[in-house]
């Protein structure tokens, strides 16, 4: 019925329209030569009828607009209502409904342009620039209070002990005990080592496995003094543990270093050519993760790489890219390293 009444309607305007021109030719040419010149004001005409034509013709697809509306079912006899009473009404309705899909339309067309260029451009980015990881940051541990060396043994008995008697009573004490490893280090020699623990607290140590190569134990060091040289231990775990579990992951092996009988207020007393001070070590591991000799492997290993001794820039290249998280570092060339210096 609709398309039948835009016909009638498109039929009467234009009988009316060649009425108009058989009539009126003079207010033709009136409205001609007010805009460009001769037939322009025909084609100005023709351009008002085609333009009433398209407007008729668009009533057409009124109801298809609306039924493309997911609330058309529910009030589709109140439209049809609308339209039977008041039908300007109605087309405005329609041209406020038509002016809201093209604006949701254009906004999720815009939506999915800006998403595809910022995926473009993160893939770009990554295609030409590698990420690099977040740099690794020693425990906030210098507010614990440090583990000393009375907690291990009584310093007061060894007062009036030299250091070679000291250190031969520390060896001795330690041998006979399971699953603990001892030593004795210069002071001067492990002043260098703790420099370089403070400014790498964390590594990777690869561990030699019989003939399945090798597991990598992850190292961090805990620190209580920033500037000073005092007790210190390390906490080692499987890397793979550590990716786990985190800071929850069970320890292989603990180092201890105490620095205790170094200070001012607690020196021993030197006697002749016997002057070094020293630090004493002890560490502590799992049977059943490691062998003795696996155990004594990571506490050479951990002399090896802080100590300042042959092959220090190999050494501190791989410490600073791991600490820094340098997508550079490469676990192969710390295999590489050991297996050179022969510490495994």
């Amino acid at each position: 019925m609709l398309m039948a009444l835009n016909r009638h309607m498109l039929h009467n305007s234009l009988l009316k329209f060649q009425q108009h021109i058989a009539t009126s030719s003079n207010t033709l040419k009136v409205v001609a030569s007010n805009v460009v010149a001769n037939n322009n004001g025909l084609a100005q005409t023709v351009k008002r009828s085609s333009s009433f034509q398209q407007q008729s013709s668009s009533s057409d697809s009124e109801d298809d607009t609306l039924k493309n509306n997911p609330y058309y079912t529910a009030y589709a006899e109140k439209l049809r209502d609308l339209k039977k009473k008041n039908a300007t009404a109605y087309r405005e309705a329609l041209r406020r409904l038509r002016e809201k899909q093209q604006e949701t339309v254009n906004s999720v067309d815009a939506a999915v342009v800006n998403t595809t260029e910022t995926v473009s451009d993160k893939n770009d980015n990554t295609e030409t620039k590698p990420q690099a990881k977040p740099k690794r940051r020693p425990s906030q541990t210098l507010l614990i209070k440090p583990k000393t060396l009375e907690q291990v043994m009584n310093i007061e008995l060894l007062r009036d002990k030299s250091w070679r008697d000291v250190s031969e009573i520390w060896l001795a004490y330690h041998r006979t005990r399971d699953e603990t490893l001892s030593a004795v280090i210069p002071l001067n020699q492990f002043e260098k080592f703790y420099n370089q623990s403070i400014k790498y607290p964390m590594f990777i140590l690869p561990l030699p496995r019989n003939t399945s190569g090798y597991e990598f134990i992850f190292a961090q060091f805990q620190h209580y003094q920033e500037y000073s040289t005092s007790n210190c231990t390390v906490h080692l775990t499987p890397l793979i543990s550590y990716q786990t579990y985190n800071e929850n992951a069970p320890e292989c092996m603990t180092v201890e270093y105490y620095t205790d009988l170094c200070n001012s207020d607690k020196a021993i007393e030197k006697n002749g050519t016997d002057n070094e001070s020293c630090v004493l070590m002890r560490s502590t591991y799992d049977g059943k993760l490691l062998s003795a000799a696996e155990a004594a492997c990571l506490v050479n290993q951990l002399r090896i790489f802080y100590g300042v001794d042959s092959g220090v820039a190999d050494k501190e290249k791989l410490l600073k890219s791991f600490n820094e998280g340098d997508v550079t570092f490469k676990h192969s060339d710390v295999i590489a390293l050991v297996e050179t210096l022969s510490i495994s």
